[in-house]
């Protein structure tokens, strides 16, 4: 059954393990935190940016660590029932916000990027972003029946101050043009919606 956006966010919410639940879009916005090494620090730092919101909204961090785990660096697996050992369906992008927008459902998937903005690690994972998305989107819609078209943009926030090398002139990635890169000064504090990627995909 083909659901609006705002009932289809409910039922989403209602279904997913809140674990990778980093904000539940209270307040407006939602908040997105990442601890990561500057270069020749021995102490990790945490990152944090908000995101505004023009209406329901919510952030997963696919890049997720049980505290149990965090002293082994590993990650747990997204897909429970599969191996998750170097197979395509374990690289995963930081962030995935739901959101909607007017009578849009929205999906921005979202990598930090605190150096290099080389593609090797940044398209894939971006794409296993993606795929992510679609499967969770099948997965309910094969349970339950709920259905919503679902519009995925995909961003990469990083530090980078001169990204021309790896940029076109509109602000995408050489190495895959359907992703948007801004530095995190850019976009903190500003409403997802206003945060521009002409490339959509709609799932």
């Amino acid at each position: 059954m083909s659901l609006d956006a705002a009932t289809y966010f409910q039922h989403l919410k209602a279904y997913v393990n809140h674990r990778y639940v980093v904000h539940d879009g209270e307040g407006g916005h939602v908040i997105l935190t990442e601890k990561y090494y500057p270069e020749g620090a021995t102490r990790a730092r945490t990152r944090r940016i908000s995101l505004g919101l023009n209406g329901l909204g919510m952030a997963f961090k696919l890049d997720h660590d049980q505290v149990e785990l965090q002293r082994k660096k590993a990650k747990p697996a997204l897909f429970h029932f599969l191996d998750d050992n170097a197979k395509p369906w374990s690289k995963r992008c930081d962030f995935v916000v739901f959101r909607t927008e007017g009578r849009s459902f929205v999906a921005d998937c979202i990598e930090f990027k605190s150096k290099s903005l080389t593609a090797e690690k940044i398209v894939p994972q971006l794409r296993a972003g993606v795929c992510w998305c679609r499967s969770l989107k099948r997965t309910i819609e094969h349970y339950t029946g709920d259905a919503r078209r679902i519009r995925v943009r995909k961003f990469v926030f990083g530090t980078n101050d001169n990204p021309g090398a790896y940029l076109n002139g509109n602000g995408q990635l050489n190495a895959d043009p359907s992703i948007r890169y801004f530095h995190f000064d850019e976009v903190n504090g500003r409403t997802l919606s206003d945060i521009d990627n002409a490339s959509v995909v709609e799932i």
